[in-house]
């Protein structure tokens, strides 16, 4: 009896170590609302590149667009930077959208904006930080 006590605490102890040490990890998947001319939350934070799974709900009256960017856009949004757009997705008002796209590689922090006319210089825009 005391040698299978002992083997089921030690088989107890082993699972308790797995799960605080394995498969945890940062969060994948998130929920963001987009209202007139803000993000909420504003910022998010991911590990480096990982399928990222974006729940988008535009609780706004116009069309919103949540565009990640690998560098800081200068308003207007335009032609300019296109080229740096690493995901996007145009949610119109009162609808909900899901994005999924891997994180950047390299760790740091990335603008998000909504490329709307006006929007972003309305203030409309976020950070996703990359971290290892």
């Amino acid at each position: 009896m005391k040698k299978l006590s002992v083997i089921v605490c030690l088989g107890l102890s082993l699972v308790v170590l797995l799960s605080a040490c394995g498969g945890g990890g940062a969060q994948t998947s998130f929920t963001m609302t987009m209202a007139d001319f803000s993000f909420q939350p504003v910022e998010l934070t991911v590990p480096a590149n990982k399928s990222i799974t974006l729940t988008i709900v535009n609780s706004g009256t116009v069309e919103h667009d949540w565009v990640l960017v690998s560098k800081t856009v200068t308003p207007p949004f335009g032609d300019k930077d296109k080229g740096n757009v690493i995901a996007q997705k145009l949610v119109s008002a009162g609808q909900t959208a899901t994005l999924t796209f891997t994180s950047p590689n390299t760790p740091g922090d990335y603008e998000i904006i909504c490329s709307v006319a006006g929007h972003l210089e309305s203030g409309m825009k976020g950070t996703l930080h990359v971290t290892q």
